[in-house]
């Protein structure tokens, strides 16, 4: 995914094949794998671990996003109003956008240092689950207030505010009814399919959720299409038997990760502007400044005393990986015309620069001297 984002950055600036990428079928891809990536938020999204988690995660959790949402918000609206349509709202989301972990890319390196059973393991991993939650309630945020977000001009294609409101809350609470009959479901896949019956009717009930939660939001509001897609792992996690759900889980995160993915990364990367990036330096430096400093404060304040000052420093550190939603999150807002495609290409590069130059940092302490 990576590699893809490089490529399409690489591309933007060279100019090359940047006519096939915007053709009506790569866009197409370009969609379904940005789909993919929001199902398996919600595929991977364990509501039952996400109720234990201790009073640490929780408040790490809250005073992280809250102090990276506050300072984002006002360097955005008060330093580049006219790239947030001089609205504070979006200003906000925008923030909370950048204030995700990318835990995607911590846990491999956790594991790598056999780091991922101690406390400072589990509460980055205990952090980056509950961000999960917190995703998925700025894209709910952003896409009922979408309506009200945009410019008068752009909106006579969209429903109201209260439509959206009503359609959003109508998916919510029919994906609640299933998960909360899913116990009972499992019960009879159990009972009454063999061996050789359950696994199709798994992947045809996966394939048939994801279907019908994205196109029932996007027939409706477009974008309500990501808030299906989201639901529709959620409760397809909660559906299936933990047998089948392991046994599953591999294949989806490849169709997901390595097969559709790419194709929104590399149509992200290609949307970078190159021009707006030197106009704009300063941009970068004050985005990549507020999103770290912002992290390694927030855990110092919460976890000196748990971890000692210099993990809960690298543990803010590890926490300042931005990737997959966050850049999801940014690509909705670009394409709906709420923010510039300066500020766009901005967020995209602090993510492009910050991530390899963290997870190096991160591994070389981590590799000193094991965590608590």
């Amino acid at each position: 995914m990576f590699s893809a984002l490089l490529l399409g950055f690489a591309l933007s600036m060279s100019g090359s094949f940047l006519e096939p990428i915007k053709s009506e079928s790569f866009q197409l891809l370009s969609t379904l794998g940005m789909f993919i990536l929001l199902f398996l938020i919600g595929f991977n999204l364990d509501l039952g671990k996400i109720k234990r988690l201790g009073k640490y995660v929780l408040l790490g959790t809250v005073c992280i996003i809250a102090l990276e949402g506050f300072f984002g918000s006002l360097l955005l609206y008060f330093v580049f109003p006219t790239h947030v349509n001089n609205s504070y709202t979006i200003a906000l989301i925008t923030a909370l956008s950048f204030a995700t972990v990318g835990e995607a890319i911590l846990v491999p390196i956790l594991a790598e240092f056999n780091v991922v059973n101690t406390m400072f393991g589990q509460l980055t991993l205990g952090i980056g689950t509950f961000d999960d939650i917190i995703e998925v309630l700025v894209l709910l945020a952003m896409i009922a207030l979408l309506p009200t977000l945009l410019p008068q001009s752009q909106n006579y294609h969209l429903p109201n505010t209260m439509a959206a409101l009503s359609m959003l809350t109508f998916m919510v609470l029919l994906a609640s009814i299933m998960v909360k009959v899913g116990g009972r479901f499992r019960h009879l896949l159990d009972k009454h399919l063999n061996k050789a019956y359950k696994t199709s009717t798994c992947q045809l009930l996966i394939l048939f959720l994801f279907s019908f939660f994205v196109a029932m939001g996007g027939l409706f509001f477009e974008s309500l299409a990501t808030v299906g897609a989201i639901l529709s792992g959620i409760v397809a996690r909660q559906l299936l038997p933990k047998e089948l759900f392991s046994q599953n889980e591999k294949a989806i995160n490849f169709l997901g990760y390595v097969c559709l993915s790419p194709f929104f990364f590399l149509n992200v990367g290609s949307n970078v502007s190159l021009g707006s990036l030197f106009v704009y330096p300063l941009m970068i430096i004050l985005i990549s400044l507020v999103a770290t400093s912002t992290k390694l404060f927030a855990s110092y304040i919460v976890f000196q005393k748990l971890l000692q000052a210099k993990y809960s420093l690298l543990l803010g550190l590890g926490l300042s990986v931005r990737f997959s939603t966050s850049l999801i999150v940014q690509y909705i807002l670009l394409d709906s015309g709420v923010i510039s495609s300066s500020l766009y290409s901005a967020l995209v590069l602090t993510a492009l620069l910050l991530t390899p130059i963290i997870a190096g940092v991160y591994s070389w302490f981590l590799s000193s001297k094991r965590p608590p």
